[in-house]
């Protein structure tokens, strides 16, 4: 393993390890119980769209592009057949299964999955990534938010997803830095270097809350579907794209593959949460998630080589 993906790997784990010790200590050094909301609100309207702009205008799109594009919507509809089937032989109610169908459906493409693959890959990985990201996105926005309203019973308009997409910056400036792709224009080098900054700043941060925000806690007859979920998420899905895509793969199909194995999204956690769809399960994948995915994905990586 070379010098680069080891240093990337130690950043990873010192900022998780920072995170989740800081955490602990928190009373004690008097910082506030909610430190991760105001690094989550900095990683989310400030460094991910610089990386939005900072990368997106430099992709040269292709039919490739497809592949990570689609992924988010392929990973979650393989949920909703995975679990719908499983559910006939575990027996788990609605909520159960939306809780499984939107945690293990959708990936930590972003808050993880930025930093992997930035050590596996490199920068020119994270290309690859914010398509990937965005695709994902889009799909939590959309189907994610009609799927929690169908597992909760509930109703969703058009226009209410609408106005949360375009309320959402990192999903706006996607769709600024993509019609400046299109037209071939790039911002002057010195905002560049500007965007690069606040997007270097992502990944440290977003480890660092993601830390804070593991925990321990005991949960009670949630382990089967907590297996089920991570087993989906972590191994069966990237399998499928490892078996389908076509060999030998490049970059762009080894990135893709690796964002299909990250760990279940905190933000559909969050969601599922708020639709009251098993809250206790969808904080024990999440905390059971994220930890074993840095095994699992450096498995990944090592298998494609």
């Amino acid at each position: 393993m070379g010098l680069a993906i080891m240093s990337n790997l130690l950043l990873i784990l010192f900022c998780f390890a920072a995170g989740f010790f800081l955490k602990t200590k928190h009373k004690h050094l008097n910082l506030p119980a909610n430190t991760p909301q105001g690094i989550n609100a900095f990683v989310l309207y400030v460094s991910l769209p610089a990386m939005a702009f900072y990368y997106v205008p430099k992709i040269e799109f292709s039919l490739k592009a497809l592949v990570p594009l689609t992924m988010g919507l392929i990973v979650l509809l393989g949920a909703v057949l995975f679990f719908a089937f499983l559910q006939k032989m575990l027996h788990y109610d609605k909520k159960v299964l939306g809780c499984l169908v939107l945690c293990s459906g959708l990936g930590n493409v972003s808050f993880l999955g930025y930093p992997l693959i930035e050590a596996f890959y490199g920068k020119e990985g994270i290309k690859t990534a914010v398509l990937c990201d965005q695709g994902t996105f889009l799909v939590l926005s959309t189907l994610g938010i009609l799927l929690a309203n169908f597992y909760a019973g509930k109703q969703a308009t058009w226009k209410v997803i609408g106005l949360k997409l375009l309320h959402f910056p990192a999903f706006t400036a996607f769709l600024i830095a993509l019609g400046l792709n299109f037209v071939q224009i790039d911002f002057p080098e010195i905002i560049q270097s500007v965007w690069k900054r606040f997007a270097d700043a992502l990944s440290p941060l977003a480890l660092f809350s993601v830390g804070w925000q593991i925990s321990w806690e005991k949960e009670n007859n949630l382990w089967k579907e907590t297996f089920a979920g991570l087993f989906y998420k972590l191994l069966l899905i990237p399998c499928i794209f490892w078996l389908f895509i076509p060999q030998p793969m490049g970059l762009a199909e080894k990135v893709v593959i690796l964002q299909t194995a990250m760990a279940p999204m905190i933000t559909a956690s969050i969601i599922a949460v708020e639709y009251h769809l098993a809250p206790n399960l969808a904080n024990l994948l999440i905390r059971m998630g994220v930890p074993i995915s840095l095994l699992t994905t450096s498995f990944w990586w090592w298998l494609m080589g």
